[in-house]
């Protein structure tokens, strides 16, 4: 499977919904029966955010899939369906990733400890990836308020791999409003992550 949020067949598409309504209903066995049909898709997603990270996070993507996992069990959403279910893993990794950064540059300074140094150069802003991944984190907060659709064509485009096609699909639209969707949030992001 090239595609991480691609299913086999339909068949897949069908059971990942059924088990999030039976998860919702408080079957836990279907937490894990979604679990073990869903953990490669969820493992390349987990590739496909590290990357963007350019090799700067100590994470691998089993250890990021196991995190999310982790939190999706103690969380409270009332699953749709799988498409609602893909968005959620994508925005989940992404705050993962940016709290394990955060974390990472706190560490890095000493966490909660006082420094007094005397260099500037001490201070200079972090302009690593990670601080790019702040910036396109909060860029995609400010787009889901502008545009929640724009914002989720761009997420499935970029962060989960899905080509135009398999977006209309998804998103229930045609191939031609995907294509104006992209458009936009590609320019309004490259102007926000610009400003």
């Amino acid at each position: 499977m090239n595609e991480p949020y691609a299913a086999n067949d339909g068949q897949d598409q069908q059971a990942v919904t059924r088990l999030l309504h039976a998860w919702n209903d408080g079957d836990a066995a279907a937490a894990e029966r979604l679990t073990e049909l869903v953990y490669a898709q969820v493992r390349a997603i987990a590739g496909k955010h590290l990357r963007q990270f350019g090799g700067r996070m100590t994470l691998q993507p089993t250890e990021l899939a196991h995190e999310l996992f982790l939190r999706l069990m103690n969380a409270d959403v009332a699953w749709q369906d799988r498409r609602h279910f893909y968005g959620v893993v994508s925005v989940a990794m992404r705050r993962i990733l940016v709290d394990a950064a955060r974390a990472r540059g706190a560490e890095r300074r000493g966490g909660g400890e006082v420094h007094v140094t005397l260099s500037a150069a001490d201070e200079a802003p972090d302009t690593d990836a990670q601080g790019e991944a702040f910036a396109l984190e909060e860029a995609l907060a400010a787009l889901r308020e502008l545009d929640a659709r724009k914002c989720e064509v761009i997420e499935l485009n970029y962060l989960l791999g899905l080509k135009r096609e398999e977006i209309a699909e998804v998103i229930g639209v045609s191939v031609p409003t995907v294509d104006r969707e992209l458009r936009f949030a590609r320019a309004w992001l490259k102007q926000k992550l610009a400003a």
